[in-house]
């Protein structure tokens, strides 16, 4: 629930959610917005009950006020926040990343775009395998099938040269807004398969034959 469009969009898409529990490295004003509308009370988390834990606050004055007037916002430091132990012991830890682009085989480039460097790994990974570590967890990582022009793919045939920031081992459910791929225990060809069909109607068929091509099957 931290920086960019993402956490808006999952906070809008909660409204019918109710007594969530949030564990983020970052939260901003949309926390607020969930804990009033009682979407958010941090009640069955398995630990730090009552409490929303966080390693950062970024947004406007009025996360910061809530933070110190509620009581209801912990701050812990990133050796809690991204401790595989600690994650492991939520209940039904669903952890939610984005990305740049991720190739057909499930590996994930959350650095580079355009030949730009955006940002270092940070916790990435950390939150990738936490999700599927807490039981009933599971990890999600979430983006737009197709850049904001529509012309280029964020699924993409290969990652060529472009940084693996989560490698296809880690990886577990892929959603983009034509629907989610579930990735974990899949074969190679399977997972092309359920990536290629969640990926933007413009650039499928480019993407199966460029699979097909690449794979060698006719």
């Amino acid at each position: 629930l931290g920086v960019g469009t993402l956490p808006a969009a999952v906070a809008g898409a909660l409204s019918s959610h109710r007594e969530l529990g949030v564990h983020s490295g970052v939260v901003s004003d949309v926390l607020v917005d969930l804990v009033e509308r009682g979407i958010v009370t941090n009640a069955h988390k398995g630990r730090d009950a009552g409490r929303t834990v966080t390693g950062g606050l970024f947004g406007t004055q009025r996360l910061r006020d809530f933070a110190v007037s509620s009581g209801l916002i912990e701050m812990r430091s990133a050796d809690y926040t991204h401790n595989m132990t600690v994650m492991a012991g939520l209940s039904q830890f669903y952890t939610i990343n984005s990305g740049i682009e991720i190739d057909l085989s499930g590996q994930v480039n959350a650095e580079v775009a355009g030949g730009r460097y955006l940002g270092a790994v940070g916790g990435y990974v950390d939150y990738i395998r936490g999700g599927p570590a807490s039981i009933g967890g599971r990890s999600i990582i979430a983006f737009p099938s197709a850049t904001p022009d529509g012309k280029h793919s964020r699924i993409v045939t290969s990652l060529g040269n472009r940084p693996v920031t989560a490698p296809r081992s880690d990886v577990d459910v892929i959603v983009t807004e034509h629907g989610a791929a579930h990735l974990r225990g899949c074969s190679l060809q399977e997972r092309a398969k359920r990536l290629m069909s969640i990926a933007h109607p413009d650039h499928r068929e480019a993407l199966e034959r460029a699979f097909h091509d690449q794979a060698g099957v006719s």
